[in-house]
């Protein structure tokens, strides 16, 4: 008789079916996440308007409202982007507040829940977004609550782990203000746990692939600084959705990080469908040494000036005044250089009043960038005294430090990398750290380096 309830007990957990979108949740997630906001939001009206209780076309409408909302921030006018934001901000915030009122929480099922949990999280996203850290941390806590109460009743249900995930990474990082409001609202934070709960929700969630890919993406790119690992996560969402303007741009960008230019090449020579923007083909012929190629990019990006991720404007002003200059092409260098942001009319002047070094370097960078290690390694002998640039030195053992751990030759790029490592250039200093960090995960070393 035990035996018989010990299995009726499990049976459920090992017999647990998981569960699917549906083929017109299906269809809203392509549509989603291909970019194809009004096709998506269509169809999930409808199933609204079919399904008005139920919670889970409301978090469908409310994933597209914020994926949109970056296509939406960039149709702002510069000068207002701040009030439009904030605008976008609280359309987000006011749709998501209704739907919570809509519903019972305890009178929903395990999936159901799951999607009204998905929807509070929502809100606390967006709520820090704005810097409403209370509402954003309450929201959190609902979310926390919510997921950990579906898991309970459905251990075999995964995609709840990618806000808990969330909630323990995100809080593990966090300082100052919003450091002291999570504690209050009980979230510590704890990184590893966060990861780990990440990376399970992406390998046997059902129902959050698109949005656990891009948290993964968003977490080694921006705050853990390991592109590399990002690449695989990349590689598997532009598998399913290749029509993601934004993310192929990004993967660009992360390629061109590491110096994988071969891929970026290839991406760019099969774009068909033109979704590489000008401002990526601007930057990626600037590393490659295309002066005349950089500069028509980064002059047609700058015509939807807009459309670019906040700096890009800056980043293709600049591009079109150092290729100038490298040219000789004083009218475009006469017509932008004034228009440079503070920050790059620094690096301009330091690159003009070491033009010898600075002039050598960027040969470096070009021949780096053809990834020819015989003809990196004989142009670095010609290295000129840099007794007068210590930035030049630093900027030159950063950039061989890199090529040699590109190239597999690690106790090379240590010891490049650790002379650059207190770099007053803060791009240099961080760069170095950024492969150092990478070395010593690779490679058993003395803990003091480590620490340092």
């Amino acid at each position: 008789m035990k035996l018989v309830l010990l299995i009726l007990f499990i049976a459920p957990v090992l017999f647990a079916k998981a569960i699917e979108p549906s083929p017109v949740d299906k269809q809203i997630i392509t549509f989603t996440y291909n970019e194809d906001y009004a096709g998506a939001k269509k169809i999930t009206q409808e199933q609204i308007n079919r399904n008005p209780n139920t919670p889970k076309y409301y978090y469908y409408f409310m994933n597209i409202m914020i994926l949109e909302y970056y296509k939406k921030v960039a149709a702002l006018d510069q000068n207002n982007q701040d009030e439009g934001r904030k605008a976008l901000n609280k359309e987000i915030i006011d749709y998501g507040e209704k739907v919570i009122d809509k519903f019972d929480v305890d009178k929903l099922d395990p999936e159901s829940k799951f999607y009204y949990g998905m929807i509070y999280a929502f809100l606390a996203r967006v709520y820090g977004v704005d810097r409403s850290w209370w509402s954003a941390f309450k929201s959190g806590k609902n979310a926390r609550n919510i997921m950990e109460d579906v898991l309970k009743a459905d251990p075999q249900f995964y995609d709840p782990y990618l806000v808990l995930g969330m909630l323990n990474y995100y809080a593990d990082r966090m300082s100052g203000i919003t450091s002291f409001v999570a504690g209050i609202f009980g979230f510590s934070g704890d990184r590893e746990k966060g990861l780990t709960q990440l990376q399970l929700a992406y390998d046997k969630g059902t129902l959050t692939f698109g949005q656990s890919s891009l948290t993964l993406i968003e977490v080694y790119t921006s705050l853990e600084g390991n592109e590399y690992k990002a690449l695989s996560y990349y590689d598997a969402f532009l598998k399913q959705y290749p029509q993601n303007k934004r993310a192929l741009n990004a993967y660009c960008h992360t390629l061109m990080n590491i110096l994988e230019l071969k891929k970026v090449d290839s991406l760019i020579q099969n774009d068909k469908q033109n979704l590489i923007d000008d401002y990526t083909k601007a930057r990626f012929n600037d590393i490659k040494g295309n002066s005349q190629t950089a500069i028509q990019y980064a002059e047609k990006a700058l015509e939807n000036e807009n459309e670019l991720f906040r700096g890009g404007g800056n980043a293709c002003r600049y591009i079109i005044v150092y290729n100038s200059w490298l040219t000789g092409d004083k009218t475009l260098l006469n017509k932008y250089e004034s228009t440079l942001s503070d920050r790059y009319k620094e690096v301009f002047q330091e690159i003009k009043s070491h033009e010898k070094e600075s002039r050598w370097l960027h040969e470096l960078s070009v021949k780096i960038a053809a990834a020819n290690l015989s003809d990196v390694e004989n142009f670095a002998k010609s290295k000129p005294d840099f007794k007068n640039s210590k930035e030049s030195d630093d900027r030159f053992n950063m950039m061989m430090g890199e090529f040699y751990f590109v190239n597999n030759n690690i106790d090379k790029a240590e010891t490049l990398l650790v002379s650059s490592m207190n770099s007053q250039d803060k791009n240099v200093k961080y760069n170095s750290m950024k492969y150092l960090i990478d070395i010593y995960m690779r490679k058993n070393t003395d803990k003091a380096k480590v620490k340092t």
